[in-house]
């Protein structure tokens, strides 16, 4: 056309044509190009092709300059494995300094709960699952463990010092008690603290507002679990 030109794609220092993918927004990434991939696999024979003076076939193809694919892949990788190592610590940490492998095996078993419950906060609320959302776990983790610790701590205590014929289900509620408030409000202020960040906009706002929706989904499923399920 009549246009003036104001740029050029360079692959491998040869001129070439190039086209850009856009992901609708709240479309999954990972989907979308799979279907992309799945699309240029049926559109690949269809393409131009001639025969060249020395009889070589020339085809065009349709090469990936840059894919998501592996950063998207590394980016789950990076929180399992996160998950991992925080579970095999807070047993080695526990048993060493309680001496109880159920509790440690108790606290551990909350880890990937409190992953799910911040999952399940994702979507409700519309978050991306992108490097900085999944951060937002990742440092939440640390604060998960210490309420186990805390309120388990109190518990194992209370289980030494009661007399036998009392009911383990009273001193079990009571240690928990005990603790709860305290813990309860630790979290809170956590969560207080991250509140600002939701009043952002702008760019700013993008790129942090994912980590204090994630780390607040992670540490309300965690007070949730710390004061239900480890009684």
């Amino acid at each position: 056309g009549p246009a003036l030109r104001r740029g050029a794609l360079d692959k491998a220092g040869t001129e070439a044509v190039g086209g850009v993918v856009v992901t609708r927004y709240g479309e999954n990434p990972l989907a979308t190009i799979q279907r992309v991939k799945e699309k240029i696999g049926e559109i690949s024979a269809g393409l131009p092709k001639k025969t060249l003076d020395d009889g070589t076939v020339s085809q065009l193809q349709l090469v990936p300059f840059y894919d998501r694919t592996g950063l998207i892949h590394e980016t789950l990788g990076t929180l399992e494995d996160a998950v991992r190592q925080q579970i095999l610590v807070t047993i080695i940490v526990v048993v060493l300094m309680i001496m109880h492998l159920r509790s440690a095996a108790l606290i551990s078993g909350i880890l990937p709960l409190a992953v799910l419950f911040s999952f399940i906060g994702m979507k409700l609320f519309g978050v991306d699952a992108n490097v900085v959302a999944l951060s937002g776990i990742a440092i939440a983790i640390g604060t998960i463990v210490d309420m186990g610790v805390v309120i388990i701590e109190n518990i194992l205590k209370h289980l030494d010092e009661a007399p036998p014929e009392e009911s383990r289900l009273e001193v079990v509620y009571r240690a928990s008690s005990e603790v709860g408030g305290a813990i309860f409000t630790a979290v809170a202020t956590t969560i207080i603290s991250f509140l600002p960040v939701f009043t952002m906009v702008a760019a700013e706002g993008k790129l942090f507002k994912p980590l204090a929706y994630t780390k607040t989904f992670a540490l309300i499923g965690s007070i949730v679990l710390a004061l239900s399920v480890i009684p």
